[in-house]
C-alpha cells in the first residue's frame, strides 16, 4: 500500500508514520507532505497511490481543499481525515466528499490500526489477478460523526450542566432532531447517556479520591448533593458513602 501522509505538525506526522509501519508490515510505502499544496504538487507526478491520510486544518492548503482537488485527478483515491475537537464542521464537510473514515486528535493507536486494516483488506481484494471486485468504500454516515462528537462533548463537560440545547448548539442541529438521532443510532436516550457518564465518573472519584460527596457531586455536574445521592443510589443500589466503604 502506498500512503501519502499529510500533516503540518512534524511530531504528529512522525507518530502516525510509526503506527502505520507497525500495522502494515509488508509492501508499504509512505510519502510525507507538510500541507495540502505540497501534497497536491506531489500527486501531479504520481499514479500509484492508494490512500491519503490528511489533517484538516493546515497552512498553504487545508485538507478539505486537498480532497476536492485530488479527487479531480485521482477519483479512486481513498482518504482518511484527521481533525481536532474544534474542527467538527470541517470534519462533517469532509464526509460529504466521500472520505473513507475520520480520526479525532489525539489519535488513538487502536482506532488508526482498525481503519488501516479495513482499507488494506479492501485494496487487497481488488488487486487480486482474477478478481473482478471493485473497491466500494461507503463513507461513514454523518450521523456517526455527530454521535461521536456528542459523546466527546459530554465527556468534556461532565462537570457542567449538560442540556440538550447545549449539545445541539455545538453540533449545529435542532435539539429534537439530535435527541431522536441519538436514540435511533445508539438505542439509548441522550439524557440517560449523560447520567450514565456522570455516574461512571462519580464511582471513579469516590474510589480514587477523598473528596467529600458534595464535592464529587459538583465535579460530576450536579450541584444538589442530595439529588446526586438519590440518583447514585438509583443507579448503583447504594449511597455514595456506602459505595466508598465497600
Amino acid at each position: 500500500m502506498h500512503i501519502l501522509l499529510v500533516e503540518d505538525e512534524l511530531k504528529i506526522r512522525q507518530g502516525l508514520k510509526k503506527i502505520i509501519e507497525d500495522v502494515i508490515t509488508s509492501k508499504l510505502r509512505i510519502t510525507e507532505a507538510s500541507n495540502g499544496r505540497e501534497a497536491l504538487d506531489w500527486l501531479k507526478t504520481q499514479d500509484q497511490v492508494d490512500l491519503i491520510i490528511t489533517d484538516i486544518r493546515m497552512s498553504e492548503m487545508n485538507g478539505i481543499e486537498l480532497i476536492k482537488r485530488a479527487k479531480e485527478s485521482h477519483p479512486n483515491l481513498l482518504f482518511v481525515v484527521i481533525s481536532g475537537y474544534d474542527e467538527f464542521v470541517y470534519a462533517r464537510e469532509a464526509l460529504r466528499y466521500g472520505v473513507s473514515d475520520y480520526l479525532l486528535k489525539p489519535i488513538e493507536r487502536v482506532e488508526l490500526a482498525q481503519v488501516l486494516q479495513k482499507i488494506s483488506s479492501q485494496l487487497h481484494i481488488t488487486k487480486q489477478p482474477n478478481s473482478n471486485a471493485t473497491v466500494t468504500v461507503v463513507p461513514d454516515d454523518t450521523d456517526r460523526l455527530l454521535i461521536r462528537r456528542v459523546r466527546e462533548l459530554v465527556n468534556e463537560y461532565l462537570n457542567q450542566d449538560i442540556s440538550l440545547q447545549f449539545l445541539a448548539e455545538r453540533v449545529y442541529l435542532n435539539p429534537k432532531y439530535l435527541s431522536n438521532m441519538f436514540k435511533r443510532e445508539t438505542g439509548q436516550n441522550l439524557s440517560d447517556f449523560v447520567t450514565e457518564r456522570r455516574m461512571e465518573k462519580a464511582r471513579k472519584l469516590l474510589k480514587e479520591t477523598t473528596l467529600k460527596v458534595s464535592e464529587v457531586a459538583v465535579m460530576c455536574g450536579i450541584v444538589n448533593h442530595k439529588y446526586f445521592a438519590s440518583l447514585f443510589k438509583q443507579h448503583t443500589g447504594c449511597t455514595p458513602s456506602e459505595f466508598r466503604d465497600q
